[in-house]
């Protein structure tokens, strides 16, 4: 298929020799898609980025678990390829692949019209890092009064976009209109690219912080993000003001009329990563994520003697 529409062959070799001094190295992989931003993306007519999301929604979930990553691979799938969006998707993996310092390795990409509309596109990516087994982060370590740090995102990195699309009745044109509260429109604040936190977690192990636990939030929105955080047997307290809430989910909730309930099983509520830290640890780690440029979201406490998340506001 790239033959066919003439784009470029990629590189798909990638050594590891430089790692050969790890103990007990082991190989990490993590996929994710973007379908429902993608659906977004369509409706503008704006892929440019769509590739970047998901290069970064896979290397996160690596460097959440203390894995270096070696490369990004996707598969593209449409009822009919056209090759100025191929290559919009592409350009996005490359930029984020580069900027990272990991190889892309390319795209496979498949033509299924039985299955997928017209200008209908799909994009799964998938990674591959290395660690040291001896490094991986164990919950065991957690105990009472630990504290909950988050890392704030841009948007709704990749959740919540079919909810956001069919509650708020989204359009191309109704997606373009400006907003005073939010400062853009729609449009712009949706399709933010997805963050990656990859340096930032690196500044805080360079920093000599011992991060108990950390995910992505992903997959199911904070609360599901926060339940995979905890050991088994453990709580938490987390605190969530309605001012600190960015103001697209604010929106979200009023004008679509969604309970913050929905809106935290789906959405990640302004927070990219969740990470788990002692509270002896917890000023510092909010400096080093300043000093890295990110924006740090103090948000909760651990309870050993709950199986609970508690909200308070």
């Amino acid at each position: 298929m790239r033959e066919k529409l003439g784009l470029k062959q990629l590189e798909n070799e990638i050594s590891i020799s430089k790692y050969r001094n790890m103990i007990d190295p082991v190989l990490v992989t993590k996929t994710h898609g973007v379908s429902g931003k993608l659906s977004i993306a369509t409706e503008l007519e704006r892929y440019a980025t769509i590739g970047i999301d998901c290069v970064s929604v896979c290397v996160n979930d690596l460097v959440a678990v203390g894995a270096t990553p070696l490369f990004f691979y996707d598969t593209i799938s449409c009822a009919r390829p056209k090759k100025d969006k191929i290559e919009d998707l592409e350009a996005g993996a490359v930029t984020e692949c580069e900027k990272l310092g990991i190889a892309y390795a390319g795209s496979e990409i498949m033509e299924l019209p039985d299955i997928f509309n017209y200008d209908q596109y799909d994009m799964v990516g998938f990674a591959v890092g290395i660690m040291d087994r001896s490094a991986m982060q164990y919950k065991s370590t957690v105990k009472q009064s630990d504290v909950i740090i988050g890392i704030a995102s841009d948007g709704l990195h990749n959740n919540g976009y079919v909810m956001a699309k069919k509650k708020l009745f989204l359009t191309k044109t109704s997606m373009e209109i400006y907003y005073e509260n939010l400062e853009g429109s729609l449009a712009d604040l949706l399709m933010q690219p997805t963050r990656c936190y990859r340096n930032v977690l690196e500044s805080i192990k360079n920093a000599g912080i011992t991060v108990k636990n950390c995910v992505q939030v992903s997959h199911g929105g904070l609360e599901t993000a926060l339940q995979k955080l905890l050991p088994e047997g453990y709580g938490a307290v987390v605190k969530q003001p309605k001012q600190n809430i960015p103001m697209l989910y604010r929106m979200m909730q009023q004008d679509g009329n969604i309970p913050i309930e929905k809106l935290r099983s789906t959405c990640n509520m302004g927070i990219g990563m969740l990470f788990i830290v002692s509270e002896e640890q917890s000023a510092k780690v909010l400096d080093v994520i300043e000093e890295a440029g990110e924006r740090p979201v103090p948000l909760g406490l651990i309870e050993a003697v709950s199986r609970e998340i508690r909200y308070v506001y």
